[in-house]
């Protein structure tokens, strides 16, 4: 018992005292996804949403990416829906060689690549920014959070995207 007890105490140390180690010229591979449930008096769905996107880091501070994104939903119809997506993003981390780093991002976000009937391409498409958070748990493998707001290319669309998804990321 005393054994499994050290063995804990020297893992979530060990844990607790990762800094990230993100170089010029490192890369990053995010695995992400969000669950939602939308509810209402004649109309419900579920849906869900996983990405993985690779990044390149140009500094050690500024990234650029891109990414599919396949998206599962259920709504009005009686199957499920799935659609592709995909975005290319920029990520600038607030700082550097710590625990947590914070990061500014802006994307550009394709929602499906069918356009709608008597649509353009864009109609589905935005453009996001927002921000997130890596919590490094070892020198190169992180918990990813992030938060987007966006605005619709298609300008008779009113609103806007709220997107916030997590994961893990992993930096070689």
């Amino acid at each position: 018992m005393k054994r499994r007890a050290l063995f804990v105490f020297i893992l979530l140390f060990w844990t607790f005292a990762c800094y990230a180690q993100v170089e010029k010229g490192d890369s990053e591979i995010r695995f992400l996804g969000y669950l939602n449930r939308v509810s209402g008096d004649e109309y419900s769905s579920t849906s869900g949403s996983v990405q993985i996107s690779y990044g390149y880091f140009i500094t050690p501070k500024l990234q650029i990416g891109a990414g599919p994104q396949l998206t599962f939903s259920d709504g009005l119809d009686d199957g499920m829906d799935v659609q592709f997506s995909a975005s290319v993003f920029f990520n600038y981390s607030i700082s550097v060689g710590s625990k947590t780093v914070p990061y500014i991002t802006g994307q550009w976000y394709q929602s499906d690549f069918s356009p709608p009937e008597n649509g353009e391409f864009t109609d589905n498409s935005f453009i996001t920014f927002g921000f997130g958070v890596r919590n490094f748990f070892t020198e190169y493998a992180a918990l990813n959070t992030a938060i987007f707001y966006g605005k619709s290319l298609n300008s008779d669309m009113d609103g806007g995207l709220l997107m916030i998804m997590s994961g893990i990321s992993i930096i070689f």
